[in-house]
């Protein structure tokens, strides 16, 4: 069916350009939506040229060859082959960002690269989850894939990075000392020793299960940390004195393990898995770890919507030498942060006067 033919008044004007309220409107060509254009004539028709290059569907046979088809999908699949393993994940953090890449695939994967928009972008990210963290996470991650889309030459720009950042607040409640003590009380003697092994070397939970007898030579604690092995190559040479020795030789004990964390297991179901991840009968596993400290927290009193979990030891541990006078900069090395951000987020909260503590 051939377009109406303009009116003698509107000859000249572009397609989809009509004259209202003094001024003139745009119809979307697709979805007729009208849109007010101003009262400016030039501009208008300016305007109104340059959407009809983008929005009128074309037959033109050429630019089928030339326009780009490829999908975000397909940019996930350069993301995946070029990217992550330039990334050097832990396992679980690949974990976790590859259920992310799973999710933005599964939504958007048949989508062209050519059509996602800003809003696109802002549309996804905001109704995928209702968490702002999730939402910054999921930002951050179809970001990366975008940008692999415009490494490419399939489109110009990033949209992705012109959506809102998601700020969130942290809601886990902070570990102060007086809470620790409590824990500890309640705390089997196992339990005590690794709460004082990450409090003094500010360990991670994986880290600290993972500590052997054999790591402690030469009077240091020889650590390569799990979540920065083969990134930032942070290599932890810990002296072994003061109370971080006494915690050692508490270690050794009348059972016989190389871990310096360890414990007699419980009768094992045929059907658990976990002993299928234990290297040694006597080795605890992290979530065993968080589970055992979450038990004695609950016995010790210390509730809250968001009770304080395991991992914050490590920001209590920092607190606690930094009013023994460590530089951000000390305390930053012993946690193996690649960015100082990171380090002053651990130690914010932290705000009252603790007691002073020498390693």
């Amino acid at each position: 069916m051939a377009p109406r033919q303009r009116s003698k008044s509107r000859q000249g004007w572009p397609a989809n350009l009509y004259p209202n309220r003094d001024g003139f409107k745009y119809r979307h060509p697709v979805t007729k939506k009208e849109t007010w254009m101003g009262t400016d004539q030039a501009r208008a028709f300016a305007a109104a040229k340059k959407l009809n290059a983008l929005l009128i569907p074309t037959d033109d046979l050429v630019a089928r060859v030339i326009m780009s088809n490829e999908t975000i999908a397909d940019a996930i699949a350069v993301f995946r082959r070029d990217d992550v393993p330039a990334r050097k994940w832990a396992p679980k953090t690949a974990e976790v960002y590859e259920s992310v890449i799973r999710r933005i695939e599964g939504k958007l994967g048949l989508l062209p690269v050519a059509d996602v928009t800003v809003k696109v972008c802002a549309t996804f990210i905001r109704e995928v989850t209702d968490s702002d963290r999730a939402r910054q996470q999921f930002r951050l991650v179809l970001g990366w894939i975008l940008a692999c889309a415009v490494e490419e030459g399939w489109i110009d720009l990033n949209p992705a990075l012109a959506t809102r950042r998601f700020q969130h607040e942290r809601k886990r409640a902070r570990l102060t000392l007086d809470m620790y003590k409590a824990v500890w009380a309640q705390a089997a003697p196992w339990l005590r020793n690794a709460m004082d092994l990450s409090l003094l070397t500010l360990l991670r939970r994986e880290d600290v299960v993972t500590l052997r007898f054999a790591d402690v030579r030469d009077g240091h604690l020889w650590v390569v940390p799990s979540k920065t092995e083969g990134s930032t190559n942070v290599r932890l040479q810990i002296a072994v004195a003061g109370q971080l020795d006494e915690i050692v030789v508490r270690c050794r004990d009348d059972v016989a393990s190389p871990y310096l964390i360890h414990r007699l297991p419980e009768r094992a179901k045929p059907s658990d898995r976990r002993s299928k991840d234990r290297i040694h009968h006597t080795q605890v596993l992290p979530e065993q770890l968080s589970r055992a400290f979450a038990k004695a927290r609950d016995a010790a009193g210390v509730v809250g919507d968001s009770p304080p979990t395991f991992h914050e030891i490590r920001s209590l541990g920092g607190a606690l030498l930094r009013d023994a006078g460590w530089t951000t900069e000390r305390i930053q090395a012993l946690m193996g942060h690649g960015h100082a951000s990171m380090t002053e987020h651990y130690l914010g909260g932290h705000d009252a006067p603790w007691t002073e503590i020498h390693i």
